[in-house]
C-alpha cells in the first residue's frame, strides 16, 4: 500500500469546501492506514513555527500518523519561517501529513513550489448563480420546502461560504423538522434575531456605533472561547482594511459598485454594513483605527491574561469614541492619558 502524501496546500475564502477536503482526506489516511491519523490544529501567528515543526518531525506514541492543519499559511513571510517550512518540505516525515491552509489565493512562492502540483488546490466562492440552488438542493435533500423569499434573505444575512450556510441550514431543518417548510419569517425569527456573536458581528456593532453591543459581543467571544483578543484584534483588522481599502477607491472617484466589485464584497447585507462604515469615517480615521488595533495586538502579547478583560473594553471605548476621530493617534504603550488613563488602571488591577 503506497504511503500517504506528506503536505497539502488549501487557499482561497470557501471554508466549507476546505473542510470537506480535509475531512476527505482524514478518511483516505483511515482507510489506508487502518486507524484514524492523531489530528493537530494550529494558528499562524499564535502558534509558534518551532512547536508546528517540532509536531510534525516527532512521532506519536498513539497513532501510526499524524494529521497536522495550519491556518493562516498567508503569514509565512520572514525568511527564516519560509526557510523553516521548505527545509521541513524537502525531507518530510512520512508518518506526519501537514495541510496548510490560507484564505487568501497565493502565499509564498518558495512554499508553494514546495507541494506537488496535484496537492494544491484553491478553493473559490460560489458566484451568485449558485448559491440559490446550492441552498434549495440542500433543504430538498432534507425533505424540507424553502420559498424563495426565504432562500434570499437567508443568503443577505449569512457568510458567502458553504460552511456558514451548511450551519444555519442545519439549524434550520432541525428547528421545522422533516418535511417542514421554511419561509422568510423562520430565518428572520430563528436566524437573524438569534444569530451568534463573531468578529463580523462585532465590526457590524462598531460601525454601527452600537457601544452596548460591541462590549457584549467581545465578552461573549471570550467567555465562550470562541475566540481570543489576539484573534479578535486580527478579524477586526482584515475588515477594517478592507473597509479602508474601500473608502480610497471611493475617494478616487470609483463608483460603490465597481469598488465593491474590485474588494470580493458581496451579498446585500454585508455590503450596507461597507456602506455605512464609509459613511461615518474618512480616511485618516480608519488609518489612525488600524494603528490602534495594532497597539492593541502587542499590549494583549504583552500583559497577563487577568487584565484582558479591562484592556478589552477599553479598546472597544477606543475605537468608538476616541481613536477613529484622531489622525494621529498617541501611542497607548507611551501615552496611557488618551485611553482613560489606562496604565494606571491596569496597575491598579495587577
Amino acid at each position: 500500500m503506497s504511503k500517504p502524501s506528506t503536505a497539502y496546500l488549501f487557499l482561497g475564502p470557501e471554508e466549507g469546501l476546505k473542510l470537506d477536503e480535509i475531512s476527505g482526506l482524514r478518511k483516505r489516511l483511515l482507510h489506508q492506514l487502518g486507524e484514524e491519523p492523531e489530528g493537530h490544529r494550529f494558528y499562524l501567528p499564535e502558534d509558534p513555527l518551532d512547536t508546528i515543526v517540532d509536531t510534525l518531525r516527532n512521532g506519536s506514541l498513539f497513532s501510526a500518523h499524524r494529521l497536522v492543519t495550519v491556518s493562516g499559511a498567508e503569514n509565512l513571510k520572514k525568511k527564516a519561517d519560509v526557510r523553516a517550512i521548505v527545509e521541513y518540505l524537502k525531507s518530510p516525515n512520512p508518518d506526519s501529513t501537514l495541510v496548510l491552509l490560507s484564505d487568501t489565493v497565493r502565499i509564498d512562492a518558495g512554499i508553494e513550489k514546495s507541494i506537488p502540483g496535484q496537492n494544491r488546490k484553491v478553493f473559490w466562492e460560489m458566484f451568485e448563480n449558485q448559491k440559490s440552488s446550492w441552498v434549495v438542493g440542500y433543504f430538498r435533500k432534507r425533505h424540507i420546502e424553502i420559498s424563495p423569499e426565504a432562500v434570499d434573505l437567508l443568503l443577505e444575512i449569512v457568510e458567502n461560504n458553504t460552511q456558514e450556510l451548511r450551519n444555519e441550514a442545519e439549524k434550520l431543518c432541525t428547528f421545522v423538522g422533516p418535511n417542514g417548510s421554511v419561509d422568510a419569517d423562520e430565518i428572520d425569527t430563528f436566524i437573524y434575531h438569534s444569530r451568534e456573536e463573531s468578529v463580523f458581528t462585532l465590526f457590524s456593532h462598531i460601525t454601527s456605533n452600537n457601544f452596548e453591543a460591541a462590549l457584549q459581543a467581545v465578552e461573549k467571544l471570550r467567555s465562550s472561547g470562541e475566540a481570543g483578543p489576539i484573534q479578535i484584534i486580527g478579524g477586526l483588522l482584515f475588515q477594517i482594511r478592507r473597509l479602508l481599502a474601500l473608502r480610497q477607491l471611493l475617494d478616487n472617484d470609483v463608483n460603490i459598485d465597481t469598488a465593491f466589485s474590485r474588494l470580493n464584497i458581496r451579498g446585500k447585507r454585508i455590503q450596507a454594513e461597507y456602506r455605512n462604515g464609509v459613511s461615518k469615517y474618512s480616511a485618516s480615521e480608519l488609518e489612525s483605527t488600524i494603528h490602534l488595533l495594532a497597539e492593541y495586538d502587542a499590549l494583549f502579547r504583552s500583559e497577563r491574561p487577568g487584565i484582558h478583560a479591562c484592556l478589552a473594553d477599553l479598546m472597544i471605548y477606543q475605537l468608538l469614541y476616541s481613536s477613529t476621530r484622531l489622525v494621529n493617534p498617541p501611542d497607548p504603550l507611551a501615552d496611557p492619558s488618551h485611553i482613560g488613563e489606562s496604565r494606571e488602571e491596569i496597575s491598579l488591577i495587577r
